[in-house]
């Protein structure tokens, strides 16, 4: 077990140093349900973008797989390494030597690898992107998709922070009218003391960019899905809204 922490260590450490040779950043990417044992050793799994180009991820880049918290529930642990094999248009090719012989990755686990996007501002959208974190309306339907953060600049960005903004204060008033008994007393962080509803109904961008830079720092629990930003917001309300010290 000790040499196998070693050497996840020593793999991550590789990705990183890549990323800084090469200037690309590591990206999280689900991959599909295919999933084929190329022989005792190695299983092939797949990786589908929505940007057709085989620029994105070089082929032979290394990678590190790692469980989605949403299907293994709290274990986000890597179970794997391998490198890119084979690029087909927007469909990408890895194989995989697992570390355990129980490490057999399934639809959405993540593949972390180097990515050259496109990208001239890399703000908070950048960052969910890189770690595959999409949030989405009460009503469904995201707020942006993997090319976004591609098109966006600062102030498109805060424009899209302020939907945000929007939706978790409609969600709370909303939820307030319906007297569903599922309000609750917030204890701790910046909102402690109040009504989780009434709460929702002050948001500000502010604090929702603070919620989006936890999350970019801690992306493990959050990683590989789609999530209603009311809900997770208000998750991270109530759980005295950990925050992200930054230097300087």
């Amino acid at each position: 077990m000790k040499n196998c922490c070693v050497f996840i260590g020593c793999c991550c450490f590789a990705l990183q140093l890549q990323a800084q040779t090469v200037k690309k950043d590591i990206f999280a990417f689900p991959i599909t349900a295919y999933t084929v044992s190329a022989n005792d050793s190695i299983r092939i799994v797949q990786v589908a973008l929505p940007l057709a180009s085989s620029a994105l991820i070089d082929k032979g880049a290394l990678f590190i797989m790692r469980y989605n918290y949403s299907n293994n529930k709290e274990d986000t642990a890597a179970m794997g390494w391998g490198r890119c094999q084979l690029i087909k248009n927007n469909y990408y090719y890895f194989g995989m030597h697992s570390y355990t012989t129980t490490g057999k990755p399934q639809k959405d686990d993540l593949l972390y690898t180097l990515c050259n996007y496109p990208a001239s501002f890399k703000g908070r959208i950048y960052g969910l992107v890189q770690n595959a974190v999409y949030f989405e309306h009460l009503s469904g339907g995201n707020f942006y998709d993997f090319n976004t953060a591609s098109l966006v600049d600062q102030q498109k960005e805060n424009s899209l922070v302020d939907s945000l903004s929007a939706d978790i204060k409609f969600t709370g008033k909303e939820m307030q009218q319906q007297n569903s008994g599922q309000d609750q007393d917030i204890k701790g962080g910046i909102f402690d003391g109040k009504k989780l509803f009434a709460a929702m109904q002050t948001v500000t961008a502010a604090q929702v960019k603070d919620f989006l830079d936890y999350v970019i720092a801690r992306p493990r629990r959050y990683a590989g899905n789609t999530w209603k930003i009311s809900e997770t917001f208000a998750s991270w309300m109530v759980s005295a809204t950990p925050t992200v010290i930054k230097k300087g």
